[in-house]
């Protein structure tokens, strides 16, 4: 009874805070995430800062102050559940759109959200996943 009084407990949690998605910037990022907890630095044109919020470590790459890829994963690194999976893609898609499922590449996951402007990307670790623009390109370090 615990497990799904806590299990309830989050998912109203997400559902009052929201996931930030993709295309907003920094104030509204904010507001949903609180103040970052760490400044990752500048990398090219990409500002990366760490958040803390909903149960989840997350990183917001933001592109001249908006936010173009944002990764989620659990505190201790441990692998995401199927179900935090399905609750960061839901809270990641404005009304109206939907994500479809791409044909697997190896054990890797992949989405793409129906407005075609976001995909979504779990590595075989599933220890991260990976929301972001479709133009976006990771800088080189």
């Amino acid at each position: 009874m615990k497990a799904l009084t806590f299990t309830v407990l989050v998912w109203i949690t997400f559902a009052a805070t929201g996931f930030s998605r993709i295309g907003e910037d920094e104030k509204q990022i904010e507001a949903r995430y609180g103040k970052p907890g760490k400044d990752l630095g500048t990398h090219g044109d990409v500002h990366e800062l760490g958040y803390i919020s909903g149960g989840f470590m997350i990183l917001v790459d933001f592109v001249n102050g908006i936010s173009q890829r944002e990764g989620f994963a659990n505190p201790d690194t441990s692998p995401l559940s199927p179900q935090s999976v399905e609750e960061i893609l839901r809270m990641s898609a404005p009304e109206g759109t939907s994500w479809k499922e791409a044909p697997a590449r190896g054990d890797d996951r992949s989405w793409t959200r129906s407005d075609n402007k976001v995909i979504a990307m779990f590595p075989a670790l599933r220890k991260f996943l990976f929301v972001q623009d479709v133009t976006f390109v990771q800088p080189k370090q």
